[in-house]
């Protein structure tokens, strides 16, 4: 499709300026234009061809070919030319789109997002042509799929990628702006297919619910991105608020949370914790099922229970009054199997994940036992003496009185000389442990 009309090039204006304004905040690193050829991003890359502050700052194209049409090699021979028409540098990735349980549009959009990343991998700033509307229909979809205050925010303006930044310029700007800006530069475009397939849920909304929507209600679309708008700046201070919460209820460790502060806290904001905190672990933030379920089976679950929620590889538990946050692999069995720890030798290496023993001298330096030692793990019976006591107690309940929780238990490492425990690293050294290493302590590494 080609509009060439004689439309005032000052149709363009306003979205220019939208492009440098944004662009301004970021001066630092490379300025790419994610362009995909219809019009949208054609007119992204026309304005920005038009900017001299742009253009003096240094321009490249970036165009992600899925393969997923019979004109995708076409369509990226359009977006060269048109790069190459401005002299812009551009270029081509092709990636390879696997649905695997995503849906082919949001494997679209992972691929797509992963080449993004990779542009910036150095810093910059990475520009794309969204626009109201499409700001609109995104909050309409978070809605109905199910989401909170942080979707309902819908697609940020400037969000950090990569090494850099993925700027949205025209969050604020109808589709009408930008047919006009395109008539007036005399752009071409092609038009996706993909668009007017409703199986697809964005096209499906674009040619049946937003006809419905608009007639009834013409001004939907400004007010559902007005409200995005609202709910980000409602984000932000609940985020902060949710940040100083989390400080002080976490326990012993980052990944411990105090369950009767956090029962404390109201319901936006337990949720919000939590998400928080798994973010900080690096994972995916559980949503309101997983909250809820968080709530109700493990922190509500009768008192000698022990609850387990697993989360894409980890595990909410619950000891005591704390819950934890565990990777799954530290709460797999204990090895079955014993390990010599020679004398002179200052490290023993465990098996299965469990990481390594350390010997530590007085001044901290790497130090090693004086006596050959032996490396097990709990079978149930074992007693030991502990530094200032009189009398053998019993390793469960040592653990019980520390707050150890079980999974931990299990998988702690037990350092025996002959068939005598003598020292369970980083929490109790029998009476003789001295004796047998001098000025010898012992770290237990993950």
């Amino acid at each position: 499709m080609s509009n060439s009309g004689a439309a005032d090039r000052g149709a363009a204006g306003p979205l220019i300026a939208a492009l440098e304004g944004l662009s301004a905040s970021r001066p630092e690193g490379a300025l790419v234009l994610a362009v995909s050829g219809g019009l949208d991003s054609m007119t992204l890359l026309g304005c920005a061809a038009a900017s001299a502050p742009l253009r003096a700052r240094g321009l490249s194209v970036l165009h992600v070919h899925h393969g997923l049409h019979p004109d995708a090699d076409a369509w990226a021979r359009a977006v060269e030319r048109a790069a190459e028409a401005h002299d812009m540098p551009v270029v081509v990735r092709r990636v390879s789109v696997a649905a695997a349980g995503l849906g082919i549009e949001a494997a679209a959009r992972a691929a797509r997002h992963a080449e993004y990343a990779r542009a910036l991998a150095n810093g910059g700033l990475l520009l794309l042509a969204h626009h109201r509307r499409d700001q609109a229909e995104t909050l309409l979809l978070r809605l109905l799929r199910g989401t909170g205050i942080e979707g309902a925010g819908a697609m940020r303006e400037l969000r950090p990628l990569g090494g850099g930044w993925l700027g949205r310029p025209w969050l604020a700007v109808p589709r009408e702006a930008i047919t006009a800006a395109a008539s007036a530069l005399g752009l071409s475009w092609h038009e996706d297919p993909a668009n007017a397939d409703e199986r697809m849920e964005r096209a499906w909304m674009r040619r049946q619910l937003w006809p419905v929507l608009t007639a009834r209600y013409p001004a939907a679309e400004e007010r559902l991105a007005r409200f995005s708008a609202h709910a980000r700046d409602a984000q932000q201070v609940v985020g902060t608020a949710a940040r100083q919460a989390l400080a002080e209820l976490q326990g012993a460790g980052a990944r411990v949370l105090s369950i009767p502060r956090l029962l404390d806290l109201p319901d936006a904001l337990f949720g919000e914790v939590l998400r928080m905190h798994a973010l900080d672990q690096g994972l995916p933030p559980p949503g309101f099922h997983e909250i809820a379920r968080i709530r109700s089976e493990v922190i509500a679950a009768r008192i000698d229970a022990d609850p387990v929620l697993r989360w894409q590889g980890w595990q909410y538990r619950r000891y005591r009054d704390a819950l934890y946050l565990v990777p799954e692999f530290e709460t797999r069995p204990a090895p079955a199997t014993e390990l010599r720890w020679p004398a002179g030798e200052p490290v023993c290496r465990l098996p299965e994940g469990l990481g390594e023993l350390h010997g530590i001298g007085p001044a901290g330096q790497p130090a090693a036992p004086a006596v050959e030692l032996t490396i097990r793990w709990r079978h149930g019976s074992e007693r030991l003496v502990p530094v200032g006591g009189s009398h053998h107690r019993e390793l469960r309940l040592l653990f019980q009185e520390l707050g150890v929780p079980p999974w931990q238990r299990a998988r702690t490492p037990l350092v025996h000389a002959g068939d005598r425990l003598v020292l369970v690293p980083g929490l109790i050294a029998d009476r003789d442990w001295a004796k047998l290493c001098p000025d010898l302590s012992v770290e237990w590494r993950m």
